[in-house]
This record gives C-alpha cells, sequence and structure tokens, in this order.
C-alpha cells in the first residue's frame, strides 16, 4: 500500500525503523541515501557534469549502469550502517547523483516530466534567484560554476585510496557520455576531540531534523525527551514524488549545493577585536557570532563551553531569552532557525503557529568541508564549507531562510543586522548591553564568508534511474 498524505505529514513518535520498516519499505528501498540520513563517510568527490548531446543514449544507459552499480538507497545505507555497529563490516563506497533542470532536459524529458520546484527550474544563475539571495555576480563565481551543469555525482567512503580509485575508474568511464566542468573533493574536519566542525573550528551538524528511529532515540536520551526543542520531523519536508518514479513510493528531493569560501584568518582577527571592545573572553565572542560555543553549547544556556567533547544539546529555545541578553538575534543559529522567536514580535501569529510555520522552513544539512585539512591553520582563501542541504521546497526552505532570515537586518527585530555568517549584504550587529556592547560594530561580512558558485538539483529515485534507456 503506497504512502499517504497523512503518512507524510505526521512522522511516527518513534520514528521510522528501517530494520523494520513496514509500509516504509518500497520507500525506503527506492530513495536515495544521504536524504534522511548523512552518509556519514569522511571523504567524498562532486564531479559537476555537462552530457554530451549527441551521446544522449548512451549517456542514459551510463547512468543506468551507475545506478544499478554505484547509487546507495536509504535501506542499503541503513543496513550497513547497522552492520557496521554490530559486526565492525564496512560499507560499500556511497554514492548519488542528481539532476538540474537543464540536465533533465539535455536527456530528452519534457516539461511534464521534469520536476516542479521553481528555484530549481530557473537555476541558481538566475538574475531573480541571484538578486533575492544576495549572491555575487555569475562572473565572479569560481569557473567551473560558471558554466551549465547537467549532473552532480557524489562518491564518499573512509578509505581515501579507495575512493580515488573508484572516482578514477567512474571518469575514464564518463569519457564517452559527459564533459566533467568541475571536481570538489571534500573531507570531514574534526577537532582534538573528535567532534566534526568547520574551519572556523566551530562542531557542526547538531541541529538536525530528525526522521529514523535510531536519530531519534539517541536524541531522546541525550536530549530529555525533547522539553524545550522537538528535533523530529515529517517527511513532507524533505521529499516530494518522483514526476518519473516506475513504484508507488517513488520519492526523490530538491538538492541546494553551494560553495562558501571562509576567510578564517579574518574571523579569527575580528573574533579577537570583539572581546576587547567587549571586555569578554575570546571564546565567548565567537559564540555571541555563531550562537554557540565551538564545542556547540549554546550561549543561551552556558556563557561558558560546557560540553568537553561530549555532544552538545540541542534541547533549547528562546523563551527566557528574548530580549536577547544571552543569544543576540543577529547569531547565526538564531537567525537561521529561530525555535520560536517569530511567535514574540509584535503584530506575528500566536507562539505555537509560528513555531509551526517556522519548524516548516527546516532543511537537511549534508555539508562538508574542503581546502586546508589542519584546524590549526587559518588559511584566508581556498579553504571552506560545501554546503549541500536536502528538502521537499527549495522556495519555502532554503530560499526563505537565506532571503528572509540570515540575510535581512531586521529578523527578527528592526535593526538587529544579518547573519554574520551567511548573511550576504554587509550591515551592522548589536551585540547585547549585558557584555559592555554600548554601540553597534560593523563588519564586512564577505570578509569572512564568500559565495563561489552552485546551482540546485534533484534527486530522483532510484526506480527512474534503473529503468532509464
Amino acid at each position: 500500500m503506497a504512502l499517504t498524505e497523512k503518512d507524510l505529514k505526521e512522522i511516527p513518535e518513534t520514528g521510522i525503523n528501517p530494520g523494520n520498516p513496514g509500509k516504509y519499505q518500497e520507500f525506503l528501498e527506492d530513495l536515495q541515501g544521504n536524504i534522511l540520513k548523512g552518509h556519514g563517510r569522511d571523504y567524498s568527490v562532486h564531479l559537476f557534469l555537462k552530457w554530451k548531446l549527441e551521446q544522449v543514449k548512451k549517456a542514459k544507459q551510463w547512468i543506468k549502469n551507475f545506478a544499478q552499480t554505484y547509487v546507495t538507497s536509504a535501506k542499503q545505507q541503513a543496513d550497513e550502517a547497522l552492520k557496521y555497529r554490530t559486526q565492525k563490516i564496512t560499507g560499500s563506497v556511497f554514492a548519488n547523483i542528481f539532476f538540474t533542470r537543464k540536465g533533465y532536459q539535455a536527456l530528452g524529458f519534457g516539461a511534464i516530466q521534469i520536476p516542479k520546484d521553481q528555484p530549481f527550474t530557473m537555476g541558481m544563475k538566475h538574475e531573480q534567484i541571484r538578486d533575492s539571495l544576495g549572491d555575487p555576480e555569475v562572473e565572479e563565481w569560481e569557473e567551473g560554476f560558471q558554466q551549465e551543469i547537467h549532473a552532480l555525482i557524489l562518491i564518499a567512503d573512509d578509505v581515501p585510496d579507495t575512493l580515488s580509485k573508484t572516482v578514477d575508474e567512474i571518469k575514464r568511464e564518463l569519457c564517452d557520455v559527459a564533459v566533467i566542468i568541475h571536481q570538489q573533493d571534500g573531507f570531514v574536519l574534526r577537532n582534538e576531540a573528535g567532534q566534526v566542525i568547520e574551519h572556523f573550528g566551530f562542531v557542526d551538524g547538531v541541529s538536525q531534523p530528525l526522521f529514523l528511529q535510531g536519530d531519534i532515540e539517541k536524541a531522546q536520551t541525550k536530549d530529555c525527551n525533547f522539553s524545550l526543542w522537538d528535533p523530529r520531523a515529517p517527511l513532507e519536508i524533505i521529499v516530494v514524488k518522483d514526476p518519473n518514479g516506475k513504484r508507488d513510493d517513488s520519492y526523490g528531493s530538491y538538492l541546494v549545493y553551494r560553495k562558501l569560501e571562509q576567510n578564517v584568518q579574518g574571523f579569527r582577527g575580528d573574533q579577537q577585536k570583539l572581546a576587547h571592545q567587549l571586555s569578554i573572553n575570546n571564546d565567548l565572542a565567537g559564540a555571541l557570532v555563531v550562537g554557540r560555543f565551538a564545542d556547540g553549547t549554546p550561549v543561551t544556556e552556558s556563557d561558558v563551553p560546557t560540553c568537553c567533547g561530549t555532544p552538545p544539546t540541542n534541547n533549547f529555545n528562546y523563551d527566557a531569552d528574548f530580549p536577547a541578553t544571552k543569544c543576540p538575534f543577529h547569531a547565526h543559529i538564531r537567525k537561521t532557525n529561530p525555535r520560536g522567536d517569530t511567535g514574540k514580535v509584535e503584530s506575528s501569529p500566536g507562539c505555537d503557529e509560528a513555531l509551526a510555520m517556522e519548524r516548516n522552513h527546516r532543511i537537511a544539512r549534508r555539508a562538508i568541508s574542503y581546502g586546508e585539512n589542519d584546524p590549526n591553520q587559518t588559511p584566508e582563501t581556498g579553504s571552506g564549507l560545501l554546503f549541500l542541504c536536502f528538502q521537499a521546497n527549495t522556495e519555502n526552505q532554503f530560499n526563505f531562510i537565506q532571503a528572509r532570515w540570515s540575510n535581512p537586518d531586521r529578523f527578527v527585530q528592526v535593526g538587529v543586522g544579518p547573519d554574520p555568517l551567511i548573511g550576504q549584504p554587509e550591515g551592522t550587529q548589536k551585540w547585547p548591553k549585558q557584555w559592555g556592547g554600548t554601540e553597534t560594530e560593523d563588519y564586512d561580512f564577505k570578509l569572512w564568508v564568500s559565495m563561489k558558485g552552485g546551482e540546485y538539483f534533484f534527486a530522483p529515485s532510484l526506480s527512474f534511474l534503473t529503468c532509464l534507456v
């Protein structure tokens, strides 16, 4: 029996159990991995392709073969993860394949067969999209991203040599049917405590929407049954029907890909200046910018780091800190996930309604670092984050977060300033008087994080890929 609209809107209280999936069996078998849960490998390679139009028939056959050989389903991903936890058996090389709207067209698909998400159909280079997101002119993007992109192949593994050999083999096979116009190599960056971090040194990927039983049970144990923040999410925020799927439960997801270069030296220098200006320590200065200390401790919960290498809590909100005397409104994690803030401002909907609306904007982030792999170094260029996120509605999720929350200086209140990490325009920040702030502090945000290129993709179902002719 196919999943119903109710099944998509209401996630089971304990989440989907891939080991005993019940009605979700076909759904998990036909959905690509990495969507409901990150693939978990330490190294990945991203190949951006342009199909050779004179070889479309061969390209379709290649895609079919690639899907049958390499592409990992959500069910296979979960099964391999279980074998590793219980028997220490390492999983296979992980792979995804994604298409752009122009990629579908190049393969001969008509408008009715192409996923309908508006940003996806327009493309990230479109002037209207760039203006909305505050992105630079396409001519300023890295050369590989300036070109027309048809597909993205993601290959990942924990062993660099195995990954390299697999990628070389795939690239040789691709020569007949596509041009590889760009390649990005990524890796998981960790601090001394083994926590996954980004180049500024902060723990990454802490707050995610959860769909699977194991993730939910683990989070419940750690976070006291979600008394302040419930990370569980319905499937409707991450998957949509694949218009070309061959099974009753054929689903896909929209992928946003953005290369974000980080100026680590600039960030740490400004962090020190802020600490001096507010007469606070360096750790707290960084926490006021990010919303968490480097170890993941929420600044609204503590004015000192507390995690000591243990998983940081995600069980918090801003109910007791709406004046923002602990966590500034402009802090990155408060801008991108306000946790009910919008229900507390004047002329807003009720708190419960506002929180429900906010939760519908959530995205599933699957980012990985690139460039310098020594977290003790402070590069100005050449290092950063390969930002990937999945969602069911790009306009209402990633684009909304970037354009309506991160960029404006008026969210959640007028004059608080843009998100200091991913906010695109320059602006000013207001620091809590509690920390000695008496004036606003000017920052050139492009000095810290610069968007170098990207694109919108769709992750089609396995049944579409393996039946492609």
